[in-house]
């Protein structure tokens, strides 16, 4: 009943306000909060930088606050949603619609994020006191940051690449150029294709633009490199994952953390490519540790699921992963990845590029015992033996799977990875199953009615 009276009341609320302000006001009320500082016109240093704060604050609203992480873990079936929010129980019971406020959210920060990204973007020739330098760099985060939204919200809102032969299903908007007012809101999908060449283009170019000087928690070139690697690997696109994961690799400028839980509790450490900088006065991090942490107060609404307690089962008594990835409270186990007060939160981080760079080399042709290597670098800071025997393609990927499946556990990873992978039991659906793509939400419907919805 509680779950009925909010999606009612949220219902008629979207209702009356649409009656009350016209079609259109709600998707212009969604832009107007990025617009305030992208509409203005950027003229100087000092207003670029104001507009860069904001999109990092957008990107922070998008991957910093648990989503899609925590819905995705959902939709995977490694957790169980024991809540009352709505949300996460039209999420839990595979039935999201266009009012889910975890995905709607995510749209609307998604497109203020890239239309505040398009502002500083065409308004760079014009700023006389930035140095060529600093417009280099400026571009390069810009353009990093388009593309990560456009492909964290394309990996929601479209089927998975290869759903069609020529990937003509439809992806999400593209759009590179500022909205401005009601002016170029009314605009299609593109395709799946389509979506994805623009996000390498983009990261591409912020590749070329970027260096590593600038790091903790802004744009780099390593964190562009590791992005293309999960870009390329989630197209199956196995040689150029390879090439991007084996170049970070190869750098030598990153290293698993000495213990599993330092790769989330230290700021900036030895593993984090990319992680966004949480503070107390942006702490989006609350709503990530809410949904995990059993307090005094009560149980947590997210646990751990059947399946996953099976592997986790048969993990090594003596696996770190036991002691500070997993909680044991009786007879349930919950998430302590984001058990602490405040915390930077990893957007990519050097096992994942572990994982791309056995995975892509195993489909690639590589040496059986470079793919062992990688595996045993995650073994070994668990603090499990290593495995130096297992052989055969089968096998391997079978091993791949099953220490990234624990080790990426409560991140967003395994969605995607069976979605990839093309399972064909993901929480009893099928990788191509329409139940599994996020709704294009109310606010964008209102003011672009023509859009193309998902089924």
């Amino acid at each position: 009943m509680k779950y009925m009276s909010k999606k009612i009341a949220l219902t008629l609320y979207i209702v009356l306000s649409s009656l009350a302000f016209g079609a259109c006001s709600d998707v212009l009320d969604v832009r107007n909060e990025g617009q305030l500082s992208t509409e203005a016109a950027l003229s100087d240093a000092r207003s670029v930088n104001v507009a860069m704060t904001g999109i990092y604050n957008s990107l922070q609203n998008i991957l910093g606050s648990g989503i899609p992480a925590a819905p995705t873990e959902a939709l995977a079936g490694d957790i169980n949603y024991v809540g009352s929010d709505y949300g996460y129980l039209e999420i839990w019971n595979q039935n999201m619609s266009l009012f889910t406020p975890q995905f709607r959210g995510m749209w609307e920060n998604t497109y203020r994020g890239i239309n505040a990204i398009n502002n500083v973007l065409v308004s760079m020739p014009d700023i006389a006191d930035l140095t060529e330098a600093q417009k280099k760099q400026i571009e390069g985060e810009c353009k990093f940051l388009r593309g990560v939204m456009i492909f964290e919200a394309l990996r929601m809102w479209g089927h998975q690449y290869g759903y069609k032969a020529d990937n003509s299903q439809p992806g999400i908007i593209i759009r590179t150029t500022p909205t401005r007012g009601a002016a170029g809101l009314t605009i299609g999908r593109s395709s799946v294709e389509d979506c994805y060449k623009q996000v390498i283009k983009d990261i591409k170019e912020s590749e070329a633009l970027l260096s590593d000087a600038k790091k903790d928690g802004y744009a780099t070139k390593s964190a562009a490199q590791a992005y293309l690697a999960r870009v390329y690997f989630q197209m199956n696109d196995f040689t150029n994952a390879y090439s991007y994961a084996d170049a970070i690799v190869k750098s030598g400028k990153f290293s698993l953390t000495t213990v599993p839980r330092d790769a989330f509790y230290k700021a900036f450490n030895s593993e984090a490519i990319m992680q966004i900088a949480i503070t107390t006065q942006t702490n989006t991090f609350g709503s990530i540790r809410g949904m995990y942490q059993k307090t005094a107060f009560g149980e947590p609404p997210f646990t751990v699921s059947k399946s996953l307690d099976s592997a986790i089962d048969a993990l090594p008594s003596n696996d770190l992963r036991k002691q500070q990835y997993i909680k044991q409270s009786g007879n349930t186990r919950y998430c302590i990845k984001y058990d602490t007060t405040i915390c930077n939160v990893n957007i990519i981080r050097y096992a994942e590029i572990l994982f791309i760079h056995a995975e892509a080399g195993l489909e690639t042709g590589k040496p059986e015992s470079e793919i062992r290597t990688d595996i045993n670098l995650i073994k070994k800071r668990a603090g499990i033996p290593e495995d130096n025997t297992t052989t055969g393609k089968a096998a391997l990927l079978d091993a791949i799977a099953k220490e990234r499946r624990i080790e990426m556990c409560f991140e967003g990873d395994r969605f995607h990875y069976l979605k990839r992978s093309k399972s064909n039991n993901i929480r009893g659906l099928a990788w191509n199953d329409n139940k599994l793509l996020s709704k294009i939400p109310d606010s964008e419907i209102s003011g672009n009615p023509g859009i193309e919805l998902n089924p």
